[in-house]
């Protein structure tokens, strides 16, 4: 079942508003919601899973359907995703019970390089660790990968991603032209590699 909710600013009768920036989304049992902000240019949503069961979050075009990134939204895990007014953001509850999220959004100054985002490189982030890896990708999103999980992402040439130790940020991969499209990139190996080169203890 796939359901889905124009809202106009944060608008809706389906949406609990919380306060004027924050809102809690019901996803039924066995679903998919899409979720579309229409009055915002680019927005920042802030997520957070209430339940003890993992969600699907997808961001895909508008007009094609084509898929832009997506992620396993952990129980009770939080994530921030960037999404431009040419797409919009989808969330699927595989379990038999409903779903609850939290989201709040703030509204974002879209530049010329976001609006175009002509050339994405599609690749697969996978952590076949036993541990969460945060990661940050600036003005894409904030995903959480969590244990042996795979996320699929299309971002930029030049697009950087960066991961946080002991409070710092330290940059872990950056999107070039050699970079295959469906290419498989080992997070959890390339994270520990990165940190072994820079003297990260």
């Amino acid at each position: 079942m796939k359901i889905s909710i124009v809202l106009l600013g944060l608008l809706s009768l389906t949406i609990t508003p919380l306060t004027a920036q924050k809102s809690v989304l019901a996803i039924p049992p066995n679903s998919t919601l899409e979720l579309d902000y229409v009055n915002y240019p680019i927005y920042q949503l802030q997520l957070k899973n209430k339940g003890s069961k993992k969600l699907e979050v997808q961001v895909r075009q508008k007009a094609t359907g084509t898929y832009v990134s997506g992620f396993g939204l952990s129980p009770f895990g939080k994530v921030v995703v960037t999404v431009k007014d040419t797409n919009h953001i989808m969330f699927t509850n595989n379990d038999d019970r409903l779903a609850r999220l939290t989201i709040s959004i703030t509204e974002m100054e879209i530049t010329e390089k976001q609006r175009e985002f002509s050339n994405p490189v599609w690749f697969v982030l996978v952590n076949s660790s036993t541990e969460t890896i945060p990661l940050f990708i600036p003005n894409v999103m904030n995903p959480n990968l969590s244990p042996n999980s795979k996320s699929r992402v299309a971002l930029e040439i030049g697009q950087k991603l960066f991961f946080r130790h002991k409070g710092k940020r330290y940059v872990l991969l950056i999107v070039d032209q050699n970079m295959k499209s469906g290419a498989e990139v080992e997070v959890s190996q390339l994270l520990q590699d990165r940190k072994m080169a820079l003297g990260l203890q």
